[in-house]
């Protein structure tokens, strides 16, 4: 993690650049004044946050999967169909935070998780908060969440616990026939 100096010089130097780029406000005749100064304040901000990202490291993050296993024996489970996850009651999958800087190389940042709905799914984030397994609760739907909030970078993925021994049938459309 870089020093707070650092950081504060990273951001200091991608506010002057976001400022610049933008350039100086033009306001027109019979436009909201403050809507328009807020509006491109909202726009410098969000280009200050990226080039603070590119400065400082960090310009992607996304989740890669692991094997759903038994939360007891931790023997691995049959894969379920489709891209939606699911875990059956008893069941926990790990997640990876996969960050990168602009170039595509790999970055070390502190990693955020969280869980929409507790009662559904359960975190327990590594120490270095760059996985977290999730470990399935009551029936339902919950969203996980990776972010790091100081880069306004997050990424999601929605996971569905059914109850252990639940069928999940896939509709497959046949040949289209005449009566």
């Amino acid at each position: 993690m870089p020093s707070p100096d650092r950081v504060l010089e990273a951001r200091q130097t991608a506010l002057t650049a976001a400022v610049a780029l933008h350039g100086p406000l033009r306001l027109q005749p019979g436009v909201d004044r403050a809507a328009t100064v807020a509006a491109a304040e909202l726009a410098a901000r969000h280009t200050a946050d990226v080039f603070t990202a590119y400065l400082l490291g960090t310009a992607r993050i996304h989740l890669i999967r692991g094997l759903v296993v038994d939360e007891v024996t931790g023997i691995p489970a049959e894969p379920h169909g489709g891209t939606n996850m699911q875990l059956n009651t008893g069941q926990k999958v790990t997640y990876t935070a996969d960050t990168a800087d602009a170039a595509g190389y790999d970055t070390v940042e502190t990693v955020e998780w969280s869980t929409s709905e507790p009662t559904v799914t359960t975190l327990n984030v590594s120490a270095d908060t760059r996985s977290c397994e999730v470990v399935s609760g009551a029936p339902g739907s919950a969203v996980l969440k990776a972010s790091i909030p100081s880069l306004g970078l997050e990424v999601t993925e929605a996971i569905d616990v059914v109850p252990a021994g639940t069928a999940t049938i896939k509709l497959v459309a046949g040949e289209v026939v005449d009566e």
